[in-house]
């Protein structure tokens, strides 16, 4: 399988997990022999019999322009997004994903999710696994879960200054005010990749999730590198609402302000 590229959003801070998330998706996913971009600032990283492409981007200082300019070292218009956090836990399966690439293609789609994140509004669509996705869906028009994308679209969805966490909440409301042509599998039992949609870290912190996991994959690793998050989301929420309220003060009111009066 190497119809389309991946690209891997992470950064020099996760460089100690990138031998687990490539084990996994080498051990998961053995038809894959695309391309992968693996987003970097300024270390190179290789994984035997993987073909994966550093875009060494350099220092900056928000996560949207380090995003943008990590996109625009893709070579294709299109491809498959996945944070470097989602380790897969179970057989990719290859047959599926090459169906649903081929269905994102025909429709011409912005996106198409590979994971259900309970849509209230949606249409049917000439594949039973797949629904489009029709707004209003509040905190759900957007996401950054494991997708096919098309890269300026994809690049609407975070602001230069913006952080993952602010890209996801303000790029939400931009994804409804486009709108974007969305699509996404209809229940999580046909998920073709299998990850936990929380990812395996929070904070930086390993979550339980994860350690159970690669424990039972006899996995050796050092979680006392990281340490193991303390499941404290009272306090990781009060960050994120400021984080939010700040990033909007920067320029993303004034973005959703400006798209709603059709001037963007």
């Amino acid at each position: 399988m190497k119809e389309f590229s991946i690209f891997v959003s992470s950064s020099d801070n996760y460089s100690d997990i990138w031998d687990v998330f490539f084990d996994m998706f080498q051990k998961y996913w053995p038809e894959y022999n695309g391309t992968i971009y693996l987003q970097t600032q300024e270390k190179e990283y290789h994984h035997e019999g993987l073909n994966i492409v550093s875009t060494k981007v350099g220092k900056m200082k928000d996560f949207g322009t380090t995003l943008h300019t990590g996109l625009d070292k893709i070579k294709e218009d299109v491809f498959l997004f996945m944070m470097v956090d989602y380790l897969f836990m179970g057989r990719v399966n290859d047959a599926k994903m090459e169906e649903y690439f081929k269905f994102f293609q025909a429709k011409d789609a912005d996106s198409l999710r590979l994971i259900e994140e309970s849509f209230d509004h949606f249409e049917k669509t000439n594949n039973k696994d797949i629904i489009k996705c029709l707004p209003p869906a509040p905190h759900r028009f957007f996401s950054y879960q494991i997708a096919f994308w098309k890269k300026q679209a994809l690049k609407k969805m975070a602001l230069p200054h913006e952080t993952p966490w602010s890209s996801e909440y303000y790029g939400d409301k931009r994804a409804h005010l486009i709108p974007l042509k969305l699509y996404s599998i209809k229940s999580n039992d046909l998920m073709p990749i299998v990850y936990d949609g929380r990812g395996c870290l929070h904070r930086g912190k390993w979550l339980d999730n994860a350690v159970d996991f690669l424990k039972e994959q006899n996995y050796s690793i050092d979680f006392s590198k990281r340490g193991l998050y303390d499941n404290d989301y009272q306090k990781s929420h009060w960050s994120v609402s400021w984080m939010i309220k700040r990033d909007g003060l920067k320029g993303s009111y004034w973005d959703l302000l400006l798209r709603k009066l059709k001037l963007r």
